[in-house]
């Protein structure tokens, strides 16, 4: 359970056998290829970089993306919650891939998909640009004239736009603007002037704005402007059509209906013609993807006039059969081991037990440590899963966990990620269970009487099993948040002394890490004098503890300072984490950051209380009251249940990343990328072996 060794290899062999020999390599895929140039620097210059071309590659995916891409218009998969947490791969079979090689004619669908493309994007240009189109003319679809009126007066300008009552009234009152102007209000879906009566037309309602048409002679256009302007007058643009804006809104949902019409056209042949092709498409993209990967690769090699070099990584585990492998295939090739320098940027790669996988997934998710570092992967068994069964803590959560983690794992064996993901809910789950039933939570109190009868079993064995309820008492569950909060912390600081050790580095383990191991049991004991009686004889070792660490840290924290006031004033300012690694205050705040495992554990009781509570209220209730309930208690433990896996994931991580690595931990590894079809997103099945 650790960081795999890792070898540098270099592979020679005659130049006639390079494109074999980097075949040979991807279908072994266990070389992660570097620059094999780059790594030689050979000084006579005589090294030449292989010249590669992915011309072919980039042009078949250029046929299975445009494909996709239409299918996803039409027939987007959306993945499902877990799917979207891992991404698994595609799991590909040799057969299937023969086949879509061999049998499957991608050039004829292409033609094909191609003009159905072009059509698509036709007619979605036009339809958005019809559905704009009417968004703009809604506004104007109750104007009572043609837009096209407007500009027929040759003797005369007119105007329309919008203005407030009271700036309508200014203008009615001004003779001045009597004589340059004459204004018309604008009554949706009536003629001006023609109201029914004759007479003015009806008032608008009490602030809203007033639709204006304007009109004066185009000689008084300033001053007719300025007298419009000053009655708050603001003009509205009218869009240039023949006839009515009502006529042209008809049309224009006709021409949306048919353009709508023609989508459903291209929808249906999209899902007879590709559809069924959708898995066939998927293998050859990874295909053509693992090609160009290929042909990339080759550009790493080097040769000379008559030699062909490959350079690489390979994990010390695999090199006995990369070594059989290429004896066998190439006899008179040449392989070199060597270990990588000091400082290299080695890739990494991680090889744990079953057991610890799932760490290793976190580990990923923060950052792969650095190949000189160690894994720490198996030290997250225990802190992790105990952060996520407090926070969850809930016999019949966990239950329920457990059995989704158990489905997931038997419909994802082929998928790697994704059944590492159901192993971590699945020992969390289990977690979730075992403090459920030392906390007293199933389902929150669903156990109890009221709801199940009394003496009923469940209600026998948590009253076996419970340890603390920390509703009844939050204080000795609080002290005990706290106290497994110091513990994680002194554990963190521990391996960062073995880190340091690990390196060689036994300055470091002693003076930032084993300092920090005597100040602060010290320090603990200090404080706890202000909150309970000590025994004289304790408070006598945390004292010693306390000064012997704080005058260690003194001593050793500005150790890269010069002068000795500077290292002595940087070991004082150390104490107080305004520099160093570490700090008293950063130890009070990290301490207090695990309250949270109180504070989640009690919000998933709380809430299931509620919901409980609300049940038994609608239980009594005539004839539909047990329909009631049951809906309630499942609608409601399904709400919680989801809400609460959510943050109790969300905060034991961030208790274990920041928190606890945080202490000890830095991430910045390069994941090992061996050649291979093998990627992130497609996976090729192997025969199982012999």
């Amino acid at each position: 359970m650790a960081i795999d060794k890792m070898k540098k290899v270099t592979v020679v062999c005659p130049v006639t056998c390079s494109h074999r020999l980097v075949n040979a390599l991807h279908e072994l895929g266990i070389v992660e290829l570097t620059d094999a140039a780059a790594q030689l620097d050979h000084p006579s210059g005589a090294l030449k970089r292989e010249e590669v071309s992915t011309e072919d590659c980039d042009r078949e995916l250029q046929k299975l993306n445009l494909i996709l891409s239409l299918l996803d218009v039409f027939f987007a998969v959306q993945p499902s919650f877990v799917e979207g947490l891992v991404n698994p791969p595609l799991i590909i079979e040799r057969h299937e891939l023969d086949h879509a090689l061999h049998k499957f004619d991608l050039d004829k669908l292409y033609v094909s998909a191609s003009d159905l493309d072009d059509v698509y994007r036709r007619t979605d240009r036009a339809n958005s640009d019809a559905l704009n189109q009417l968004k703009d003319l809604h506004r104007f679809e109750d104007l009572p004239f043609r837009i096209s009126d407007l500009q027929k007066p040759a003797r005369v300008k007119l105007v329309y736009g919008q203005i407030s009552p009271d700036g309508l009234a200014v203008l009615r009152a001004d003779d001045e603007a009597a004589r340059l102007l004459a204004i018309e209000p604008v009554i949706p879906g009536q003629n001006m002037r023609k109201n029914g009566s004759g007479g003015p037309a009806p008032a608008p309602k009490k602030g809203q704005p007033v639709r204006l048409l304007a009109a004066y002679l185009p000689d008084d256009e300033p001053s007719a402007r300025k007298k419009l302007a000053a009655g708050g007058f603001d003009e509205v643009a009218l869009p240039e059509l023949p006839g009515t804006v009502r006529d042209h809104i008809r049309e224009l949902k006709e021409d949306i209906a048919s353009l709508g019409a023609s989508m459903q056209e291209i929808r249906a042949r999209v899902e007879t013609e590709m559809l069924p092709a959708r898995r066939t498409l998927k293998v050859l993209k990874a295909f053509w993807d693992s090609r160009k990967g290929l042909a990339l690769a080759r550009g790493n090699t080097a040769n000379t006039q008559w030699a062909h070099i490959v350079t690489g990584y390979v994990r010390v585990f695999d090199v006995p059969r990369l070594e059989s492998a290429i004896q066998q295939e190439f006899p008179s090739a040449s392989i070199v081991f060597e270990d990588p320098a000091e400082g290299e940027n080695v890739p990494i790669s991680l090889t744990v037990g079953s057991l610890v996988t799932p760490m290793r997934w976190l580990v990923a998710v923060f950052g792969l440590p650095p190949y000189t570092s160690f894994d720490p992967s198996p030290f997250l068994l225990v802190n992790f899963y105990l952060f996520f069964g407090i926070c969850f803590s809930d016999v019949g959560y966990g239950l329920m966990l457990t059995a989704l983690a158990s489905y997931i794992m038997i419909k994802s064996r082929e998928f790697e990620s994704l059944y590492t993901f159901g192993k971590l809910l699945l020992f969390a789950g289990i977690s979730t269970i075992i403090f459920g039933a030392l906390l007293g939570s199933f389902f929150g109190n669903l156990y109890a009487p009221e709801y199940l009868g009394a003496g009923n079993p469940i209600q026998l064995l948590m009253d076996q099993v419970t340890q603390l309820d920390p509703l009844k008492k939050p204080l000795i569950a609080l002290v005990i948040a706290l106290g497994i909060g110091i513990l994680n912390q002194f554990y963190g600081i521990s391996l960062k002394m073995y880190g340091a050790i690990h390196k060689g580095d036994i300055a470091t383990a002693v003076c930032d890490g084993l300092t920090w191991l005597v100040i602060l049991p010290g320090f603990i004991i200090l404080v706890a004098t202000g909150f309970a009686p000590v025994p004289a004889a304790v408070l006598r070792v945390g004292i010693v503890m306390f000064a012997a660490g704080a005058l260690g840290l003194v001593l050793t924290q500005g150790r890269s300072a010069p002068g000795i006031g500077g290292k002595i004033l940087l070991g004082v300012m150390s104490l107080y984490g305004i520099v160093g690694t570490y700090g008293l205050t950063a130890f009070i705040g990290d301490t207090m950051s695990y309250s949270r495992l109180l504070a989640l554990g009690l919000t998933t009781s709380i809430v299931a209380f509620s919901f409980n509570l609300m049940a038994g209220l609608l239980r009594p209730i005539p004839y539909i009251g047990i329909v009631l309930f049951i809906v309630v208690i499942v609608v409601g433990h399904l709400f919680n249940f989801t809400i609460s896996v959510l943050g109790a994931f969300v905060h034991s991580m961030r208790l274990i990343f920041v928190e606890f690595f945080g202490r000890f931990y830095e991430g910045g590894g390069r994941p090992f990328k061996p050649l291979s079809f093998d990627s992130s997103t497609a996976m090729l099945k192997k025969p199982a072996r012999p």
